[in-house]
């Protein structure tokens, strides 16, 4: 359960799943302050909390859809 911003650990809620936590004081986040394409499908996320001030970062990789096609940088440029 929520008690503003903060996560009770008591009573696990199942839609707080996937939701970005401070690793320091639990404070739900919204969104990242930034974020920045790193790689091929990589995006790295970097968060400040807005309860106690900590920074940190976290990464998502990103699977390929079904029927994807990865595409070199040339191959962009000559789109």
């Amino acid at each position: 359960m929520m008690n503003g911003g903060y996560l009770d650990t008591r009573a696990p809620d199942r839609s707080l799943f996937g939701k970005q936590h401070c690793p320091r004081c639990a404070y739900l986040l919204v969104a990242p302050d930034e974020s920045h394409h790193i790689a091929d499908r990589v995006v790295r996320h970097l968060w400040t909390c807005e309860a106690c001030g900590t920074g940190f970062s976290t990464w998502v990789k990103f699977q390929p859809e079904f029927g994807e096609m990865h595409c070199e940088p040339q191959c962009a440029e000559a789109a």
